[in-house]
């Protein structure tokens, strides 16, 4: 980890990404385990996970040893294994591979200002404020779960401010801020330092996420406008019939082929 401990500060140098790390590190490189090669699109790994490889090559099947990561070096167009220290947030900046930390690297983790370790989700957090000429590793986020396996957001202007001497200051601030803004709902939450701060949601989205963000709708789904022109939250809509082609077949009227009516009309003579 020696070989990490080189340290660049980034956060003057770049006013886009102010407060989103103050340090980054060059992490260490170690070489893959290839099992074998894919030359077909559809062609799936036994051992190794399916990668993608520098050349003409379809892909790779690939391990890394530890907790590294595999990533391909645009520069040297190279595959290795990257690892970073821990409680950082490794991601390619202009195809450099870089490791980023809100906090300085001490025995080969990132450390908070009361000695304890940064964890993985704290060093995600990275990753919302920067922006897109960043890629990180992350795996993609979760897809949306409907209204009724959520949980019902908080709403800030039914919440009271915190009896807690240590946040006076911030309570006073939402005060003033509530007396003199009739449309805001002003609260006083920790932020991610645990230090206290003084917030808002707009009334007419008082529901808030944990992680962050004001909606309109206590499960945080989004508005849907109904026929007459009313916009009612997506779980209050009444919900439309579903038609099958088969249903729309058996009222549709059966037109007789040109062969039957002949037979008919012979019948007829």
């Amino acid at each position: 980890m020696k070989k990490i401990l080189l340290l660049l500060a980034l956060s003057a140098c770049l006013p886009s990404d102010a407060g989103a790390y103050s340090y980054s590190y060059v992490p260490k490189v170690s070489a893959p385990v290839i099992y074998n090669f894919l030359y077909r699109r559809r062609e799936k790994c036994e051992t190794g996970k399916k990668q993608e490889y520098p050349g003409k090559k379809y892909g790779a099947c690939v391990s890394c040893r530890g907790k590294s990561e595999y990533m391909i070096d645009d520069v040297k167009r190279k595959a290795g294994c990257f690892l970073c220290p821990e409680g950082t947030l490794i991601v390619k900046k202009d195809a450099y591979p870089m490791c980023l930390s809100r906090y300085p690297v001490s025995d080969g983790a990132a450390r908070k200002p009361d000695g304890k370790k940064v964890t993985e989700a704290e060093a995600a957090l990275i990753a919302k404020r920067l922006d897109a000429g960043y890629k990180t590793l992350l795996p993609p986020p979760p897809k949306e779960q409907t209204f009724k396996n959520k949980e019902k957001l908080k709403n800030v202007c039914e919440a009271s401010y915190p009896d807690d001497p240590e946040a006076r200051r911030q309570v006073a601030t939402c005060k003033k801020l509530a007396e003199t803004n009739d449309f805001l709902c002003p609260y006083v939450e920790k932020n991610s330092l645990g230090k206290w701060a003084c917030r808002a949601c707009p009334k007419n989205a008082p529901y808030r996420k944990a992680d962050g963000g004001c909606f309109t709708c206590p499960y945080g789904e989004e508005m849907v406008s109904l026929e007459n022109g009313e916009t009612v939250c997506a779980s209050k809509a009444p919900k439309k019939k579903k038609t099958s082609y088969l249903n729309d077949a058996k009222k549709r009227p059966v037109k007789k082929s040109p062969a039957k009516k002949r037979q008919k009309a012979k019948k007829r003579r």
